[in-house]
Parts: structure tokens; sequence; C-alpha cells
């Protein structure tokens, strides 16, 4: 039965879900939908987003699902460091020393989590740490807790774009790329080197500020600006040469727009060129392509205008163009949103480049894992229904055999009984006490052990796990000699086979091994043979 895994973006304009519907075998994309959050300031109204979150969720039906969802921007920040040792638990072990004196503020203030980054063949490793104010995010649960939505997973936004790596990048793409997702309060750069993250930034700066810039340039409110923006809004390098200058006053629309929406991005583009640059002094090799994605992407000339500052190219970012997209006419209206949202639901499925941070540890672990099973209850229960009907036929099938067996056993007694009792009677035990008895009287030896009572001793003391193929298993009474070939795996399993044989009654002195080789299929052949002691 088919479950569901929802990626929830919780943006401070928009919130975004991406639903993947999952079997035992595959996942598809088959759903996205978005809610505006309202108007909000600089940092996140937690009310208003779980309020906006909840209308999302419930209109598409998705309360009660599983969720994958990352901090909303500018909550979370991160930090690198280089250890001498890659091993977990040193790395834990470490960790709150280390970030004590890096944090601005007490280690126990906040809420971190990690993720190796790079591992050195000198057994070292680079880690990147994310944390969050404990109180915060403490406040930010409790919002989403009291709207009904308690999320599996809450990581950060530059790294959850990593689930997407091999789907959109591809896997075996090992040379320097970045992804830049620009919203509308911030903007978030993940720089990828060897297929791992080494760099991850929130930026403050985004679509917001490119209204901001246009509102001020015609003197306008923000809400008419934005509306302009989506309609005639546009950046370009400073060499644009604009279309409709008056020759009269030399004043032209499309300059002031191109110029106010310049001067928006330019903290972003600083920011971006800062990181590129780090990145390339400390790994010696530049970023050779940047993934563009997010609202603010559909700037006009944004591409071009990046490419020309950043001087690297600047590519469309396609989530989508994976085989597992179902969603109607392949989403070509929702790709530049899809990104953030679609790489958290992966998150459920990836097993290399996957994003590892989760802040649901701790005071503040996720305790509703009976959910992600609901689903596939059904599916269980049945399978388990079958295993014990399986189990129950094998039982009874065992049962009916021993029963025919003992029954023949019982049989043969009855016929033995005439001569030695003179009446029939199928009572093996008495059967046995009277010959027993009979031949002691008559000065006669009868041996303590019969072939099959030490056939059973050796069955007995054999381990069970032990897997042995008996090729030979020769007891001769008059004899008194054991004979047993074989193959079994290894020649320990041999050593292990003589001392099960010298825990017997029978078999207690010197046990020869006559040969112990190995054979054509890689296992080991045996012949053993022993004295016996008991009869």
């Amino acid at each position: 039965m088919a479950t569901k895994i929802v990626g929830l973006d919780l943006g401070t304009h928009t919130v975004k879900v991406c639903e993947l519907v999952t079997t035992f075998r595959n996942f598809e994309l088959v759903g996205f939908g978005h809610e505006p959050v309202g108007p909000v300031e600089d940092k996140p109204d937690f009310e208003a987003l779980a309020a906006a979150a909840h209308r999302l969720l419930e209109r598409r039906g998705l309360l009660g699902e599983t969720l994958m969802c990352a901090l909303p921007p500018g909550m979370a920040a991160t930090t690198s460091l280089d250890l001498p040792f890659d091993q977990p638990k040193k790395i834990e072990a470490v960790l709150p020393m280390q970030l004590d004196d890096l944090l601005p503020v007490p280690v126990d203030d906040v809420v971190y989590d990690y993720q190796i980054t790079e591992r050195r063949e000198d057994g070292g490793a680079k880690v990147l740490v994310a944390y969050v104010r404990r109180d915060r995010f403490a406040e930010l649960l409790g919002a989403l807790e009291e709207a009904g939505i308690d999320p599996k997973v809450v990581g950060i936004g530059p790294l959850s774009v990593f689930n997407l790596y091999d789907h959109a990048v591809g896997a075996e793409a090992n040379t320097p790329i970045a992804m830049l997702d620009l919203g509308h309060g911030h903007s978030e750069l993940s720089v990828y080197d060897g297929g791992e993250p080494r760099v991850v930034r929130d930026i403050a700066a985004g679509g917001r500020d490119v209204t901001l810039a246009l509102a001020r340039a015609f003197h306008v409110e923000p809400e008419q600006a934005e509306r302009g923006k989506l309609q005639e809004g546009f950046v370009a390098p400073p060499d644009f040469v604009p279309q409709d200058v008056d020759p009269a006053t030399g004043a032209s629309r499309q300059r002031l727009v191109a110029e106010a929406c310049r001067g928006a991005l330019k903290g972003l583009v600083r920011e971006v060129r800062r990181s590129l640059v780090a990145h390339e002094m400390a790994a010696g090799r530049p970023v050779e392509r940047i993934y563009l994605t997010g609202g603010g992407s559909l700037l006009r000339g944004m591409p071009e205008y990046l490419e020309h500052e950043l001087k690297v190219p600047v590519i469309d970012l396609d989530p989508l163009k994976a085989a597992f997209n179902k969603l109607p006419a392949g989403g070509e209206k929702v790709r530049p949103f899809v990104a953030k949202s679609l790489a958290l639901s992966l998150r459920a499925f990836t097993r290399t480049h996957q994003s590892q941070v989760n802040f649901r540890k701790g005071d503040f672990a996720f305790t509703g894992d009976f959910g992600f099973l609901q689903g596939r209850i059904i599916t269980l229960a049945v399978a388990a229904l079958l295993m014990i009907m399986l189990g129950s036929l094998v039982a009874l099938t065992k049962k009916q055999q021993l029963e025919a067996e003992y029954a023949a056993i019982r049989a043969r007694a009855a016929a033995l009984s005439v001569p030695i009792l003179g009446y029939e009677s199928d009572d093996i035990q008495m059967l046995y006490d009277t010959v027993v008895v009979t031949d002691r009287k008559n000065q006669k030896t009868i041996p303590e052990y019969d072939a099959l009572q030490m056939l059973a001793q050796i069955s007995e003391r054999i381990p069970f796990e032990l897997v042995v193929d008996v090729d030979t298993l020769d007891l001769d009474v008059e004899n008194k000699r054991l004979q047993m070939g074989g193959k079994t795996g290894s020649a320990s399993d041999v050593e292990r086979i003589v001392e099960s044989l010298r825990a017997t009654s029978c078999f207690k002195g010197e046990i020869n091994k006559e040969r112990v080789e190995k054979s054509v299929d890689d296992r080991t052949k045996f012949r053993l043979s022993a004295t016996a002691t008991c009869i």
C-alpha cells in the first residue's frame, strides 16, 4: 500500500510542499502546492508560518503524513571544523568543547548537528556544524505543534538541496559547482566539490530587496512595486542600452528599472562572490558553474546578469527532469519554486549525496515514527499472517511425519514382543528391560549403547548452526569403530566436529583426522575415525 512523504518548505513569503508517493519498490512526485504567508518582517513570524502550513496541508489532505522540513531562512548558522579524526563517536564527544569556544553564545543555549564533508587520508575530517538558538527552535516547534504539524526532520535550507545532487546535477559530477536559491527575503548558497558540500550560506538578500528598491525609485507602495516587478522588472549589466530614451529629457523608464534592480542585488552579488573566492582559495580550483533556482530567478535577465558579475556560467536548475516526476505537464509552471521542498522530501530515499543535519534530537526528538508506517500497516499485517500460516503448515507436516515414524517403531516393537514376552506389547521400554535382565542372567554382555543411540548422541552434540554434509557414516558396533566423512565450511569447523564427538559418552578417546583438505567448491572435505568406549 502506498504512503506519502511530504517536503515542507517554510519560506518567509510562501510555504510550499512536494508530495512523493512511495511503495516498497519506488516513488513518484505526484503533487506540488503553495500558500502565501502574508506580510512579514525581517524575522519569520512562526505563528503565520504555521498557520499557512496548516492551511496548505489541510487543503491537500496531507495533515498526518510524514513531513520533512527545514528551518525558515535566517534562523540557522553554520561553522566548519577541522578535526584529526573522522569517527562519529569521537566527533560527538569533542563538538561541545569546540563549539563553546567558537559560538557567540553558550553551547547549552543552542541545538546543533553536524555533517562530515571531507575525509582525509591521514584519518582527519572536515565537519560542517549547523546550529540554532534553543529557545527559537522550541518556539518554532511549538507553533507548528499548535497547528497540528509534527515534522520528522528539521534541517537547514542551504544543505537540503544536497538531496537533489544526483537527480539535478549528476551522481558522477565531481567538478566544483554551486546552487543558488533566490528567495524572497533570503538567498541560500551551497558550493559542492567532489560531490560533497564545502560552503553553505544563508544570505540576507533576495527578491524583497528588488521590490523595495523599485518602490523607492518610483515612489510607490511595496505592493504596487511587487506587481510592477513581475510585469516589467529586469536586471542588466551597467553597459545596458535602454530602448525608451526620451530625446528631450534623456529619461528612460527601462534604465530606471534596471538601475534599481541592479542596485538592490549588489549585496547579494558581493556575498556570493566572496564565497566563490573563499572556496577557490581553500580548494585550489574555481567553481565551474552555478545552478539558479527560486522565485527570484524569474526576474528577467537574472542568469545573464549574475554570469556577467561573477564570471561563472549560470544555468537555471531543473529539479524536475528526473524520471520520478509525474506532475501534470511536467510541472513547467512550478519548476523555479519546487527545488527545496522536493529536496526535503527526497531525503527519505536518498542514500548518497544526502543532507544529514537534523535538529530533531535530544529534547526535541521526533516521537511519531509510527505514523511513517501507517500506510504500510495492512501490507505488513498480511505478510505476518502469511508467515504464520506457512509456519503452521510446516509444523503440521513435521508433526505428521514424526507420528508416522513413531507408529512404525511401536509396530516393530509389538512384532518382537511375542517371541520375547510371550504376548504382544508395544511397550518399548519394558521390552528393552526384559532383554537386558534375561541376558544378564545368562551372563551375556549387552552393549550399553546401540548404534542408534550413538548416532543420536553425535547428532545432539554437533552444533545446530554448523553446516555439515555427511557422505559416509559407518558405525561398526561389533568392532567398536566409527568412520565419518563429508564436507563442511572450513578446517575450524572440522575441529568443532571433533570436539563435539569427544563430548559424547562413546568417543572420549583419540579421534583420528585421516583427511582434511579443500574441495573444488572451496569447502573442506574431511574423514574421521574413532574407537567407541561405550560398547
